[in-house]
């Protein structure tokens, strides 16, 4: 399998160096950081593809931060050179017994086993890249003097024609799934589970008799008329010819007729089961493309389950991510790739568990308010609004609600990241000192981390702080017939929400409405640079 990735200049990454899992990874960023560049690498590396260079251009292939600083000094040593490397697990007994993949020729020089593609210019045109280069009126970068290279570790050239592996590898893209090629995948299955490897040639045979008989009842029937055209109705008498003429069938329906999501689902799964016998790598674009909640739950189960499949994943899911443990993730962000280490089992398997599919959201985003449930949630963005007046996602601010008390959880991720201000609402549930102060105190030390709840014990929830801080406002208004506001607020929390949110929308009381101000200081500290 696949041990260790290297990348330089090649499309948005300049320099990057990552080790890999050894079963599932997971490519995490926002559009444009890279995911699918990633798969491409490797699918391009393993394929040995000199065609799928062609038709990319090298223009587009080179790193263009690399090409613009060598463009400021067209000094000829500094020539950019694009460089994928990909260091195989040598306790795999796949590699391990196939000595054309070691040796020393890649950047680490270290004795190993790998690929790599190499970009770099050739030396037979050293003197044109020269002239070139000395011309003050170049303005062109020099790509048609470059070299293209696929090198085993062992210095051996390769290409998709003449590999010197047997590696099983298979490219999925969801987005642009072949979707014709996979049923006639999974058609050919069908063919073979219900057809005996005994029978085959007796039931193609007896269908080219019935096919020849079928034309001349047609010719007797005067239902084919031959003579309108050069050509004439042939029934293909190859020996596959049954089997190319069938289709199947899946609860009635013609497999050719199913959505596009059953279809996604078919492409992943005839990929499996066509990596079987030596090394395995999946490469799997955006695989909840097109699928139904269930479809994905599906998909997921597949992608865990224990297939000796090595899989690299380009996903936008939440429920991919999580479930498919927090720790296989890679986070990609500005051309480098970085990962969550030494997270606590028990933080991975909440992940994987729990029915909140936040973590992207979470992942990803710079600035994040975590509140409690749903009224927090509800309210938070028109606070927001009332203060700064704009909505949060104007200054990039995430608002998540964790469904309870899995503040911890998250703040465990949060200190992996350096760069993400994450600031928690809670309530202090009538202990300020015990349930904030001493709860949260290891977090003290994270200039990244803030915990803000109200200091009153008084106020012991979110709706109880709402209601103090605007009890004659509240007690006129029109929220509710009860005559117990405090206690329908706190027993209707989500619907008192919904209904002060409208109030404070529609009517004139958000000029008089008192926001508490452990919630203004929460949002003043996450908007601040």
């Amino acid at each position: 399998m696949i041990s260790r990735i290297i990348l330089q200049n090649f499309k948005r990454y300049k320099k990057v160096d990552f080790t890999c899992n050894s079963e599932v990874n997971i490519f995490v960023g926002e559009n444009g950081a890279g995911k699918s560049t990633l798969l491409y690498a490797i699918g391009l590396v393993l394929s040995g593809s000199h065609s799928q260079i062609e038709r990319s251009s090298l223009a587009s292939i080179f790193n263009q931060e690399a090409i613009l600083e060598f463009m400021s000094t067209k000094d000829i040593t500094q020539l950019p050179k694009v460089l994928i490397e990909i260091f195989f697990d040598e306790l795999n007994t796949e590699i391990s017994s196939n000595f054309n993949l070691e040796g020393k020729h890649n950047s680490q020089k270290i004795k190993t086993f790998g690929l790599s593609l190499k970009i770099t210019p050739n030396q037979d045109y050293i003197a044109e890249i020269n002239s070139v280069l000395n011309d003050s009126n170049w303005t062109v970068f020099p790509f048609e003097f470059y070299r293209v290279e696929f090198l085993t570790f062992a210095g051996k050239t390769y290409s998709s024609y003449n590999k010197p592996y047997k590696f099983m590898h298979s490219m999925v893209n969801t987005s642009l799934i072949d979707t014709q090629q996979e049923i006639k995948k999974r058609i050919h299955e069908v063919y073979l589970e219900n057809i005996a490897a005994a029978n085959r040639a007796k039931v193609n045979h007896q269908y080219r008799i019935n096919s020849l008989n079928f034309l001349d009842t047609l010719r007797e029937g005067e239902l084919l008329k031959e003579n309108a055209s050069e050509f004439q109705l042939h029934f293909d008498e190859s020996e596959n010819s049954f089997r190319d003429s069938i289709s199947a069938v899946k609860n009635g329906v013609d497999i050719k007729n199913l959505g596009q999501g059953e279809k996604v689902l078919l492409g992943v799964e005839n990929a499996y089961s066509h990596l079987k016998e030596t090394v395995k790598i999946l490469l799997i674009e955006e695989p909840e493309n097109h699928l139904s909640f269930q479809n994905l739950q599906k998909l997921v189960n597949m992608l865990s389950s224990n297939t000796g499949v090595q899989v690299f994943i380009g996903t936008h899911s939440n429920m991919i991510a999580s479930r498919l443990g927090v720790d296989n993730l890679h986070f990609l962000d500005n051309g480098q790739i970085s990962k969550l280490e030494g997270l606590n089992r028990d933080t991975i398997r909440f992940f994987q568990k729990s029915t909140n599919q936040n973590l992207l959201n979470f992942s990803l985003g710079k600035k994040i308010m975590l509140v409690e449930g749903n009224a927090e949630y509800i309210l938070m963005e028109k606070f927001f609004e009332m203060i700064h007046s704009k909505k949060p996602e104007d200054l990039n601010v995430s608002i998540i609600s964790v469904d309870g008390l899995s503040f911890e959880r998250y703040l465990e991720i949060a200190t992996c990241f350096v760069d993400k201000k994450v600031v928690v609402i809670t309530d202090n549930d009538s202990d300020y000192a015990g349930n904030v102060r001493s709860k949260y105190s290891s977090y003290q030390q994270f200039q990244n981390i803030k915990v803000s709840s109200d200091l009153d014990n008084d106020n012991r929830t979110f709706e109880i702080c709402i209601y103090n801080n605007n009890k004659a406002l509240l007690d006129s208004s029109s929220l509710t017939k009860s005559k117990n506001l405090p206690g329908y607020m706190l027993r209707e929390k989500a619907e008192f929400a919904l209904r002060l949110l409208e109030q404070l929308e529609t009517d004139n009381i958000s000029k008089k409405f008192i926001i508490p101000n452990y919630i203004k200081e929460a949002i003043e500290w996450i908007i601040k640079d």
